[in-house]
Order: structure tokens, then C-alpha cells, then sequence
């Protein structure tokens, strides 16, 4: 008999031990969740691009976007806007492109891309920061 007690508690003792990873794993993933849903609003850069996600809906982005450009005396080339997105193309002071891109991620939710100029630098950022400043006063 304690040879067969003795049997259960080593089986318990490994299962319990294997399955430590999967528990671990489960609570990263929803560490991960309440993270990625308090990530809204953060800015971010990616090959000159500055990228955040923000609690607005595509219409009200795509007016903003519209609205500082044209406060920012920025000149729209091209515009493009359907239901899921929209896309300005403008050129600022120092004849460089700036592009906003608009993507709908729910009915209050917005992805917004911006890039000014071509290559990363300071400037460039900071002119992506100032355009992004300047919708969010308009959101």
C-alpha cells in the first residue's frame, strides 16, 4: 500500500511541476492583454514613421487630420478615405512629404501613422509629434 501512495504522490509531484510553465504562460498572456489595452495613446516610431492608436473614430481623426493640416498651412496633394481608412498626402515649409495614414480598429478607435520627410531625424519626429499635438486638441 504505501508503495502505490507513494506512486500517486510522485505522479502528482511531476504532473504539477510539468504543468508549471503552462500556468506561468497563461498569466503573461493576460499580463500581456491588460498591457497592449493600456497601450493606447503611446507613441511610437518606426522608419520615420511616428504610429499610435487612439480613442476617436476614423471620422473624427480624418476631420482633425484635415483640419491641422490646413491650420499648419500644409497643402493637401492627395486624399483618400473610405470606411476601414483614409490617407492624406501633403507637402510642408521645407518641400518635404507628409503623410497621414487613418485606420479604423473599432467604432471608437483609430490607428494614426504620420511621417514627415523621408529619413528619421529629430526634426522629423518632432514635426510628427507637433502635427499629432495639433489633431488630438481637435479629437
Amino acid at each position: 500500500m504505501k508503495i502505490i501512495k507513494s506512486f500517486k504522490l510522485t505522479a502528482l509531484m511531476l504532473v504539477t511541476i510539468a504543468s508549471l510553465p503552462l500556468i506561468q504562460g497563461c498569466a503573461l498572456l493576460v499580463a500581456g492583454g491588460v498591457a497592449a489595452g493600456a497601450a493606447y495613446g503611446t507613441v511610437k516610431y518606426a522608419k520615420n514613421t511616428l504610429q499610435t492608436t487612439e480613442e476617436v473614430t476614423l471620422d473624427k481623426a480624418w476631420s482633425a487630420a484635415n483640419g491641422t493640416l490646413k491650420e499648419l498651412q500644409m497643402p493637401i496633394t492627395t486624399s483618400n478615405k473610405d470606411g476601414a481608412s483614409g490617407k492624406l498626402k501633403a507637402t510642408n515649409a521645407k518641400n518635404q512629404p507628409v503623410i497621414i495614414e487613418l485606420a479604423r480598429k473599432s467604432d471608437h478607435l483609430t490607428e494614426i501613422e504620420i511621417t514627415v520627410g523621408t529619413f528619421d531625424s529629430t526634426e522629423n519626429r518632432t514635426e510628427s509629434q507637433q502635427i499629432l499635438d495639433k489633431m488630438k486638441s481637435r479629437f
